[in-house]
């Protein structure tokens, strides 16, 4: 994600615990950000049902009443409120307690007693996450009906930039633009910078932390050896569903290690683009051959014709 300006976002805390809460405010506090809490989870859905919108929500998963679980399902299923970004908060570190937690969506998690260095990381990433999905469907908005009538085509990008605004404009061609666009910038993203600019999972770890991840992507894409370089996306849409390709220019990676969420990333700051894509947007995601090539399916567009 780009670089971000933290005064400009608005935390949700949802703590029962008041001297966790307090800690949590505090914290985040002092990063800059603007923090409301709730000492449970229906004080927080009386926030969103009034109206409050936030950039990302610190959800415990045990309080009394409702619970994190049963807040973050109420979320996922309500427009408006499905594509905030969630971290959990837990004592609970089996992993199948965790994949509980993600399975309905929460792809940010922090074991308790929080570190305040992971929170503050954790919660940049997620920031990071609302603030580029905001631009795409601001992207989206001067581009509604540009590819309404467009049933195939084939689209190439080289820079950040690029990839930003051509995902969205192909999540106009699905039924659901918003939640296209998440998944479709996703995959595309690491078509660029893993496939094409060689960037890595842990190099890219280091580089978040850093603030340091635009700055790179930049660079990289200057270098002689990667001036050239294109990933490709092709567009093929018919009455009954929408299907992209996109191919880049790399080696490849591992991605049958990234088809699930294995418990040692649960705490990265990235590395849920392909489940969010999976499970947000498409009906099939199918990569092949070493991993520079990637298939996905949307079924059920809007009629051919119209604009999504």
């Amino acid at each position: 994600m780009h670089a971000i300006e933290p005064r400009s976002a608005n935390l949700l805390i949802v703590e029962d615990d008041r001297i966790s809460a307090t800690i949590i405010e505090r914290a985040l506090g002092r990063e800059g950000y603007g923090c409301t809490t709730a000492p449970d989870g229906e004080t927080a859905l009386e926030l969103f049902a009034r109206g409050h919108r936030y950039d990302a929500v610190i959800l415990d998963r045990c309080m009394p009443g409702l619970d994190g679980i049963q807040v973050l399902q109420h979320m996922k299923r309500t427009p408006g409120l499905w594509d905030i970004p969630v971290i959990m908060a837990t004592a609970m570190d089996s992993q199948e307690d965790m994949w509980e937690g993600v399975r309905n969506g929460a792809f940010y998690y922090l074991l308790k007693p929080l570190n305040l260095d992971l929170l503050a990381r954790i919660v940049a990433a997620a920031v990071g996450e609302a603030m580029t999905r905001k631009r795409l469907w601001a992207e989206m908005e001067t581009v509604r009906s540009a590819i309404g009538l467009i049933h195939h085509g084939t689209f190439h990008y080289q820079t950040l930039s690029q990839c930003e605004e051509l995902a969205a404009l192909l999540a106009t061609s699905c039924p659901e633009p918003r939640r296209a666009s998440v998944g479709l910038f996703e995959l595309m993203l690491n078509a660029l910078e893993h496939g094409n600019l060689g960037i890595g999972y842990d190099e890219k770890t280091a580089l978040i932390d850093d603030h340091r991840w635009a700055e790179e992507m930049h660079r990289r894409q200057r270098l002689p050896e990667n001036q050239d370089k294109r990933v490709t996306v092709s567009l093929a849409r018919t009455r009954e569903k929408v299907r992209f390709k996109i191919q880049d220019q790399g080696q490849g990676f591992p991605w049958r290690d990234y088809q699930e969420m294995a418990p040692d990333r649960m705490f990265d700051n990235h590395g849920r683009g392909i489940l969010l894509a999976r499970w947000e947007t498409f009906d099939r995601v199918e990569y092949q051959g070493p991993g520079n090539r990637v298939f996905m399916e949307i079924s059920r567009p809007v009629p051919l014709g119209e604009s999504a």
